[in-house]
């Protein structure tokens, strides 16, 4: 009996880092690819790569936020042209990994949901902004040092008008701190784990410098 379960607890081993290895090396593949795409067509063949990867392992929430995080991307880099499909994909991935694993990531990543929603609707500032704002508060209750969860916050006070408790000066002590920690990251290291914002950060704190 003892020898039995050795060997089943040695299959059980060998399979559960069989289904790591199974989707770790094919998203790693598709993150590298994703930082040479030139276009939103490019970048939208890549994450529909990522959305299927993610849905033949429903049960990983980093496989759901990269499919979120993509999609937000092409929606992005859309401009005019738009894609309220990235967004309703986002959301949809959102959820999933909401459900699998709310942590200090995901939340900042809904709060850059809501963020681009008000791209098509900026009349709905008031009621994105300070969503964006409340979820971005839990974000950093989980963790404190998320230079994205910063990044967002700084983004977010910036613009919100002074009268509704933003403004530049608000904003520019998250900026600092996401800009001090972005520093600290080896950005051209290989990693599945989230990295943006350190492009957006350098290009926010130009913002906050031509404000002062």
């Amino acid at each position: 009996m003892k020898n039995l379960l050795i060997i089943l607890t040695i299959i059980f081993v060998n399979n559960f880092m069989t289904a790591q290895i199974s989707w770790e090396a094919p998203l790693q593949a598709q993150l590298t690819a994703a930082k040479q795409a030139k276009t939103p067509e490019e970048l939208q063949v890549i994450t529909s790569t990522i959305e299927r990867i993610a849905l033949s392992n429903p049960t990983e929430w980093l496989l759901a936020y990269h499919a979120a995080y993509y999609n937000s991307q092409v929606f992005w880099r859309s401009g005019e042209k738009g894609c309220d499909a990235c967004l309703k994909q986002m959301d949809k991935f959102l959820e999933t990994a909401e459900k699998l694993d709310n942590n200090s990531e995901v939340l900042t990543l809904r709060a850059n949901y809501y963020q681009a929603k008000l791209q098509g609707s900026p009349m709905m500032a008031p009621y994105y902004g300070p969503k964006a704002g409340k979820i971005l508060e839990v974000a950093l209750n989980v963790d404190p040092k998320n230079p994205r969860a910063l990044l967002l916050m700084g983004q977010n006070l910036f613009y919100t008008p002074a009268m509704f408790g933003g403004g530049a000066d608000k904003a520019k002590p998250f900026l600092e701190k996401a800009t001090k920690l972005f520093a600290e990251i080896d950005q051209t290291a290989s990693t599945i784990q989230p990295t943006w914002g350190k492009y957006m950060s350098d290009q926010m704190n130009k913002q906050i410098a031509s404000a002062e």
